[in-house]
């Protein structure tokens, strides 16, 4: 079995402190019930959490950045209406 290695993961994290903070969230998802985004094969879920940032499919997004993509997404959401809200009641 191939081994995770901290320096794999530090190439989609910016600095090691990033990728501990990044390993650590992600690791109490999975502990909480998250599915695995990579294949798991019974690791411990530090090492799901590491191979899913070195397979790069977990990336840090600053929470200012993410109230920004929420704000735009309600002001679009609000600005148009579903297939079928229109009223056919004639």
């Amino acid at each position: 079995m191939a081994r995770v290695t901290v320096e794999d993961a530090l190439k989609n994290a910016r600095n090691r402190f990033a990728l501990v903070i990044l390993a650590g969230q992600r690791t109490r998802q999975l502990l909480k019930g998250s599915k695995p985004l990579v294949d798991d094969r019974d690791n411990k879920p530090v090492v799901t959490a590491l191979r899913e940032i070195a397979a790069g499919k977990v990336r840090y997004a600053h929470p200012e950045l993410l109230d920004k993509v929420e704000e735009q997404a309600r002001q679009i959401g609000d600005d148009m209406g579903f297939i079928g809200d229109e009223d056919d009641s004639e």
